[in-house]
């Protein structure tokens, strides 16, 4: 036994010194590459060391990776060069494929097709093919639709005869004959796959196809080609010292070994794979290094050392939340950042330009005073000349217009992007109609991007639903709506809680951190909000911010009367509506109480009553004969006029009364009104 431990312990210590010489050769290849990037004067060479940094940085340290990546695509960006912003794209789309964050790197990746399909470039667009492949594989499991963009990819390298992409292309093939349990025509495409890997000398495409041999001959259980394959993969790996892909197969062997009840195996596996893993610092394999662990130390009854591992993955898992939430943020917030700053710069420039026109034509119209009072026809010439030159001035003029009109459409661009961030990050529309089937939500933004956002979620038995008002609109209310949705999230779904008290007071403590305003120097931004759980289909609780839940309680409706821009006046038969009040406080921003503490009502409610939860918008909008704003009473006439009707014609005559009051009028706020009947 003791001969056993002083082996492994040998072993482990050869691995880490390996670990520790790889890093070393990485480190000093990245010194290498940012030497070249102070010395050179090329700009092409500085963005193709970027990226190449970036991908160093990847297998042991992701934020300096990310931090390199966006660096390049910044600069490509400011220089317009195409095939550069094209690989930036696709460097980016590879870091977040790693960090599990599907929905970014597809945006990246389909920006970078994009571009190369314009510029008919066809090693680079099968490459792109392949990305997306990976896409529809791995995020939306739609392997049809993977096994097509991998099939256009694998047409473009067979016509190019290049070797490396065709074998990663019939690799890619097999995986998904492997995921529809077609295991011949798996193990056939991934032998095509390796004879063209070794005809190309790739041997870390021969070290993957390995990996994935041994995954199909596990699904076939035949054990022995599992770790005879795996062995393969891992002794090639270390050749060319893959870091990366020893973690990965170190943990798929462990997964064999913990299946085959060979425990010490098994255990030996994993510590290999975990010490890969935290030299690449991939914080998502370490994390299923340690699920793996606990799995196996609950085979062997060791239930404390189980437990133990499950709570070093729980910490892991909101480390990984917290950095995926400041990254989206981070590179919404520079790409905004960045093209304001180009737009400013640019009419300075053509504010200076007219200065200096102007100054011209004061210095010319008395040189032509002056020379009116000696001759008539050098008058005449000079105001010919005058006329030219105006004429390229107003041409100038023309083109500073035109590139202020080619930026504005980038900032469009760029706003319009970060809309695609904002509503991948709402709750989907399919778990709103699963978790209230008869309701509405009326949301319309006043710019591209909102401020508003709405929120529902599903948690221990009880259906959570929120109408939230952050700071401002457009991209200022989009980040800030962005950190609440996150920080909402977080609170119900990870760590179970589900009174709405309760979730108002730890909402308003986080976004009080996120946003430093613990400090002197921090923003004094924040939210109202409205919240409502159910707790079953007659029981609700609701807390809220500054935004107050509206009851209409069930009865005969007939007889309503309402005039919208006059008397306002309604008649009701059997009709109440009952308002709870919500706090006096928002969420976040400045806090003069030493703890700020929201309320908690529990609420009866009856079969066919209804319940509204919406933002200021509807009833601080300008509009009627008058101009003035349409306030709340007239909006508690118009829900009373339509609380009679399905929640889908209540939506339809909310917007219709909207449009009608507003007229030709600017909407001045986001909109968002959420009715559920029950």
């Amino acid at each position: 036994m003791k001969k056993q431990l002083c082996v492994k312990y040998l072993s482990l210590l050869f691995l880490m010194l390996q670990c520790f010489f790889l890093t070393a050769q990485n480190r000093q290849t990245i010194d290498s590459l940012q030497n070249i990037i102070k010395s050179t004067q090329n700009d092409t060479v500085k963005i193709s060391s970027l990226i190449q940094i970036s991908n160093q940085y990847r297998d042991f340290n992701s934020d300096k990776a990310f931090e390199f990546g966006l660096e390049a695509l910044t600069f490509s960006i400011k220089l317009n060069y195409s095939q550069f912003i094209g690989k930036a794209h696709n460097n980016l789309g590879d870091l977040y494929w790693y960090e599990a964050d599907y929905s970014s790197s597809s945006d990246h990746y389909f920006k970078a097709l994009k571009i190369y399909e314009g510029l008919k470039d066809k090693p680079a667009i099968a490459d792109c093919y392949r990305n997306i492949g990976w896409i529809y594989s791995q995020q939306q499991k739609n392997n049809d639709e993977a096994l097509r963009y991998y099939s256009k990819a694998l047409v473009i390298n067979q016509e190019l005869n290049a070797k490396k992409g065709i074998g990663q292309n019939y690799n890619d093939i097999g995986l998904i004959y492997t995921q529809q349990k077609k295991y011949e025509e798996a193990i056939m495409s991934f032998r095509k796959a390796f004879e063209m890997h070794e005809d190309a000398g790739n041997k870390e495409g021969m070290a993957a196809t390995y990996s994935n041999l041994s995954a199909v001959y596990d699904k076939m259980g035949n054990l022995n080609l599992v770790i005879e394959n795996y062995e393969k993969s891992i002794k090639i790996s270390e050749e060319i010292g893959n870091k990366r892909y020893l973690s990965d197969s170190y943990s798929y062997l462990a997964e064999v070994y913990t299946k085959a009840n060979r425990y010490n195996e098994a255990g030996i596996s994993l510590q290999k794979a975990l010490v890969y893993a935290k030299e690449i610092n991939d914080k998502n394999i370490i994390k299923s290094i340690y699920i793996k662990f606990s799995k196996l130390f609950e085979k062997k009854g060791d239930f404390l050392k189980a437990l133990e591992y499950i709570s070093y993955s729980s910490k892991l898992t909101d480390s990984i939340f917290d950095e995926n939430n400041a990254r989206q943020v981070n590179e919404m917030t520079a790409k905004y950042e960045s093209k304001k700053k180009e737009l400013t710069i640019d009419s300075l420039k053509k504010d200076n330009a007219l200065s200096e026109e102007k100054l011209q034509r004061e210095k010319k119209f008395k040189i032509y005073l002056i020379i009116f009072c000696f001759l008539i026809a050098a008058f005449v010439f000079v105001m010919f000349r005058a006329n030219i030159q105006k004429r390229k001035a107003n041409f100038k003029l023309s083109l500073a217009y035109e590139e202020i009109e080619v930026k504005n459409k980038d900032i469009t661009d760029s706003i319009n992007y970060s809309k695609r961030i904002q509503d991948a990050s709402l709750s989907p529309k399919e778990l709103k109609y699963k978790l209230f089937p008869d309701c509405f939500v009326l949301f319309k933004p006043k710019d591209i991007v909102s401020g508003d956002f709405y929120w529902y979620a599903e948690k221990n038995g009880k259906r959570l639903i929120a109408s939230c008002d952050c700071t401002g609109h457009g991209v200022p209310g989009a980040l800030m709506s962005m950190i609440g949705n996150n920080i909402l999230n977080r609170i119900v779904n990870e760590k179970g809680v589900t009174s709405p008290d309760e979730i108002l007071n730890r909402l308003h403590k986080e976004i009080r951190k996120a946003l430093n305003q613990e400090e002197q120097s921090g923003t004094k931004d924040g939210m109202d909000i409205a919240l409502v759980v159910f707790n079953n289909e007659t029981e609700i609780e609701y807390a809220g911010a500054h935004r107050p839940l509206w009851i209409i309680k069930n009865g005969d409706n007939s007889e309503l009367v309402i005039d919208n821009d006059a008397s306002q006046q309604v008649i009701t038969k059997n009709q109440q509506l009952i308002e709870e009040k919500a706090d006096k406080f928002s969420i976040g921003g400045a806090q003069s109480e030493i703890e700020r503490k929201f309320t908690n009502h529990k609420i009866s409610l009856s079969k066919g009553d209804s319940i509204y939860i919406f933002s200021d918008g509807f009833v601080d909008q300008f509009g009627g004969t008058k101009g003035k704003k349409f306030m709340s009473k007239r909006f508690k006439d118009l829900l009373l006029v339509s609380c009679g009707q399905s929640m889908v014609e209540q939506e339809k005559n909310l917007r219709k009364a909207l449009e009608s009051w507003k007229g030709s009028r600017e909407q001045v706020d986001d909109i968002l009104v959420i009715g559920i009947k029950i």
